[in-house]
């Protein structure tokens, strides 16, 4: 039963399906709130699931990779990407992928706040026909840039170094290496997908763009900051 919860929670394929046209935008915080009760339930448990888990997690991951690649939506990639990375909740012991986990909400965060920032400022979260920030707004360029690099598991960023922590002090088997390569993958295509078309697309002539506010500079460098930290003592933990 408990095993069931943690999969419904975590991996229940996928619950967004059902709900996500309910609750808009909202739907990140519904997403965001119901995995961080799935992960405080898993460390609170100490769960340790079975390859079931394993497989409904890796399909989960395969099937929110295609509807990542066909969304042009921030606010949907923000808690898309929480799903792409479902493996990882029953993969690794909670105790040695805490920090990857928490550096992933923390990053899809971010996502989800310059979702904010597009429909505030160009009236929609959608990144279509919104490019070439990197010159244009080149400070949310740069956040963004960041964020999408650190959700294609790029080293040194944190996601990556956290990822390889936790396998390095996991035992893994053939099986569950093919989930990662496969997970890995999705997170690498659509985080490029992203950042080669809203980050160094081309510009729009026909859109006037703002760039960030002061209390969005302040916000988004408060995120980055957690995630150096967090990064920081990842590659600490992996170099001793």
């Amino acid at each position: 039963m408990k095993e069931f919860l943690m999969v419904l929670l975590l991996a229940g394929l996928p619950y967004y399906v059902f709900f996500e046209k309910k609750f808009s935008e909202k739907f990140f915080y519904v997403s965001f709130f119901l995995i961080l009760v799935g992960l405080s339930l898993l460390w609170f448990f100490n769960l340790q699931c079975n390859y079931v888990c394993i497989f409904i997690a890796l399909a989960t991951s395969i099937f929110t990779t295609y509807k990542a690649i066909k969304t042009t939506n921030l606010y949907k990639l923000s808690y898309y990407f929480l799903f792409i990375n479902s493996p990882v909740y029953f993969l690794f012991s909670i105790k040695y992928s805490v920090y990857f986990i928490i550096s992933l909400l923390i990053t899809s965060l971010g996502l989800f706040l310059i979702g904010k920032y597009y429909e505030r400022n160009y009236g929609s979260p959608n990144f279509y026909g919104i490019g070439g920030l990197a010159l244009q707004a080149p400070i949310a360029g740069l956040f963004l840039r960041i964020y999408l690099i650190t959700l294609a598991l790029y080293p040194p960023f944190p996601n990556a170094v956290l990822l390889f922590n936790s396998m390095l002090k996991s035992e893994l088997d053939i099986v569950w290496y093919t989930v990662v390569v496969v997970f890995f993958f999705g997170n690498f295509f659509v985080a490029m997908r992203i950042l080669t078309n809203t980050v160094f697309g081309k510009p729009n002539k026909n859109v006037f763009y703002i760039d960030f506010n002061v209390r969005e500079k302040l916000i988004h460098t408060l995120l980055n900051i957690t995630l150096l930290v967090i990064g920081i003592y990842g590659l600490k933990e992996v170099l001793q």
